[in-house]
């Protein structure tokens, strides 16, 4: 009985150790994890840095974004307090409550946007997933900051003067859009973007002396614009039909650099230095970027060729397409046709190379998303800039009161 007794009293003194010890390891696990985890309030948005907010080496970094407010917010990801080494680190951002995803991308220390203009609606929380590579000894903090407080900026101005639409009315490279579709929200490779499509009549800006046409605000909050007129230049994509896959070895854009130092240079404060999509890689004689529209009409804002860095570029196919026009099909009913340029102009992309020839594509007369011109024959030409996402303008975007620069 005594012995019967005695194991008893072992046995519940075994568990209370174990409790004990178990409930020591709880309170130390929970102090780690609230160590690491950083919840802030900034007025109606809740923010929680799962894996704290300090990235000091590779791994992920998890947060979620809440809007308890009644109103929609816009707000960016950034890299603050950057401290870098000389090692280029990457990131990539997936997000299971959006459609952002951030493909690998070079951490720029000029620009510490890693996403920028992002909606939240009351009451909805969005989450992130942010991958940090090879990093050997760069630091920075990643930080939530709600825009609201910079409405005067451009792209904000774009933003609250249109009603952003989730969605195309007509289905992009498959239709044409003849009508006034708005503001539409995409992603890129910077984040979110926004563009006009159809028969837009309120995306006018008047810039440098010279009118031009909002394409898209990028996702690093800078605004696409392409001039509404040819340039009074006429070039080919480039006269060598052998050697004229890397941009910036072309014609063209010995011709955009010369527009751009004889005309906008005065300017370049306002302009920022952004990456622009060269494609190169094809199968046998056709480009990705044919497959991509013509074949299989999926048109991208990702870049999925080089990004070259520059001041001044072009349209590409892509971005035409997601302007209202199609493959082989006229439009005179979307803001990109102008009735007064009667020649042919280039974009940035290639579509074919075949017989000693190489096939840019381009818009023609009508409208028309084309591919049946040589390369090295002379053409119209659109620059097409960015302007920094500080930028202030007054206006309202119409051709008769076109939004102005300050």
């Amino acid at each position: 009985m005594r012995i019967v007794y005695k194991r008893s009293l072992a046995f519940i003194g075994l568990l209370i150790a174990i409790s004990g010890t178990v409930g020591i390891l709880y309170l130390f696990y929970d102090k780690v994890i609230a160590d690491e985890t950083i919840v802030i309030v900034d007025n109606e948005l809740s923010i929680n840095y799962l894996d704290g907010n300090s990235v000091v080496t590779n791994g992920e970094y998890r947060l979620s974004v809440t809007n308890n407010g009644t109103n929609d917010v816009y707000y960016s990801i950034n890299a603050n307090d950057i401290k870098a080494s000389n090692n280029a680190v990457t990131y990539e951002i997936t997000s299971k409550d959006t459609d952002i995803a951030i493909n690998p991308t070079t951490l720029d220390i000029s620009n510490p946007i890693l996403i920028n203009s992002i909606l939240i609606n009351p009451g909805d929380t969005q989450n992130f997933t942010i991958k940090i590579s090879d990093n050997t000894a760069t630091t920075f903090k990643i930080s939530i900051e709600k825009l609201n407080d910079i409405e005067e900026y451009f792209y904000m101005t774009i933003l609250n003067n249109n009603e952003v639409k989730k969605e195309s009315a007509t289905n992009v490279s498959e239709e044409v859009s003849i009508t006034n579709e708005g503001l539409i929200e995409s992603v890129d490779d910077d984040g979110v973007t926004y563009y006009f499509r159809g028969a837009v009549d309120n995306n006018y800006v008047y810039f440098a002396g010279i009118t031009w046409r909002i394409v898209r605000i990028n996702g690093d909050g800078t605004v696409k614009l392409v001039t509404n007129e040819l340039i009074d230049t006429l070039a080919n994509y480039n006269s060598n039909a052998e050697d004229y896959e890397v941009f910036s070895d072309t014609d063209i854009y010995e011709t955009l650099n010369t527009f751009y130092n004889t005309n906008l240079k005065t300017y370049d404060n306002y302009i920022a230095n952004t990456k622009y999509c060269s494609e190169s890689s094809k199968i046998e004689d056709t480009y990705n970027a044919y497959t991509r529209i013509v074949t299989n009409k999926i048109p991208s804002f990702n870049c999925l060729g080089d990004r070259l860095t520059n001041k001044i570029g072009l349209l590409t196919a892509d971005e035409v397409v997601y302007a209202g026009t199609s493959y082989d099909t006229e439009n005179k009913n979307f803001y990109l046709y102008n009735e007064e340029i009667e020649n042919l102009w280039w974009t940035m992309t290639l579509s074919k190379n075949e017989d000693d020839d190489f096939n840019p594509f381009a818009i023609d007369e009508d409208g028309k998303l084309t591919d049946d011109v040589s390369g090295t024959l002379i053409r119209g030409v659109r620059p097409t800039i960015n302007l920094n996402r500080q930028v202030i303008v007054t206006g309202e975007g119409t051709i008769n009161n076109p939004y102005v620069v300050n």
